[in-house]
């Protein structure tokens, strides 16, 4: 007998390991989404006056073949390509994305208060590992560029002080800085815009971000895939996952894609895990559309 594998959340990374199933021939498995609609923060709304929103900010790009490969298979020549132009509304000026690589654009008195900061990391290189997201900004960075820039951004992105973050999370999300190339374009007066793993990406013409998700949907068995319910209960001793609706679900297995600390307090027995749900940081968005 196969395992029966319970999938929690019908949002791309649900969905995604539901196609993973379907594409390895293992059968035995189900989705559960709380929603009556799938595609979790990746989805699409239309109103009653036509008008499509996303639910959030999403641009699609990727350096993973597998990926790129079912992005092409879903929506095939339905893509539109698209080249990043992003700025940053600061001092009563647009200045380019990324803001390290583009501080020519500042006024000259924070021009060289950055440059200051960025030489001296080059010149005096911290000796100890940073332990959160703000001492690697000032470790990478400089004074200048941290407090003109990074920490009232970042704090603004995440809705917590860069003090409280860990810095594991980065990856190629942070563009790291090349003191040469930055002190260049100063001297030069010159845009430098092209970094990132997003300088350039693909958005659908039709239907939002969701259009990706629901097509992938479409290609899961109906019957597999249960919109409206609501997991309540994961029972690890006797193996069921429970949902609002009363409904049992048995499981070998469990992909989980709810929110981390909303998971521990339906897990039992719990093994402590109910009391440290608390300890999880996160923040919420509002999501606004003028048209």
């Amino acid at each position: 007998m196969t395992k029966r594998i319970v999938i929690i959340g019908g949002g791309p990374t649900g969905l995604g390991a539901a196609w993973r199933c379907v594409e390895r021939g293992h059968e035995n498995w189900v989705l559960l989404e709380a929603a009556d609609t799938l595609g979790g923060l990746a989805s699409s709304v239309v109103d009653d006056n036509g008008f499509t929103w996303d639910l959030g900010g999403h641009v699609l790009f990727s350096h993973y073949e597998y990926f790129d490969s079912l992005m092409d298979d879903l929506l095939a020549d339905t893509w539109n390509q698209h080249v990043r132009e992003a700025w940053v509304w600061m001092r009563e000026r647009f200045i380019p994305y990324p803001f390290q690589n583009n501080l020519w654009r500042l006024p000259d008195d924070e021009v060289a208060a950055c440059v200051d900061g960025l030489l001296e990391t080059l010149l005096e290189p911290a000796t100890e590992e940073p332990a959160n997201f703000e001492e690697w900004i000032f470790n990478s960075f400089g004074r200048g560029v941290a407090e003109v820039f990074m920490i009232p951004y970042n704090s603004k992105v995440w809705a917590y002080p860069p003090a409280r973050l860990s810095k594991t999370w980065m990856g190629d999300r942070v563009a790291s800085v090349d003191v040469r190339r930055v002190v260049n374009n100063v001297l030069r007066r010159q845009d430098d815009v092209g970094w990132g793993p997003n300088a350039t990406f693909r958005f659908p013409q039709r239907g939002g971000t969701g259009a990706i998700w629901n097509t992938l949907a479409s290609r899961l068995p109906g019957n597999k895939v249960l919109t409206g319910q609501r997991v309540t209960g994961i029972d690890t001793s006797r193996r069921v996952v429970t949902t609002q609706a009363g409904d049992e679900f048995p499981f070998d297995s469990v992909v989980s894609t709810m929110p981390l600390d909303e998971l521990l307090t339906r897990v039992t027995p719990d093994h402590g895990l109910d009391e440290s749900a608390d300890r999880f940081l996160w923040s919420s968005s509002h999501i606004v559309g003028v048209g």
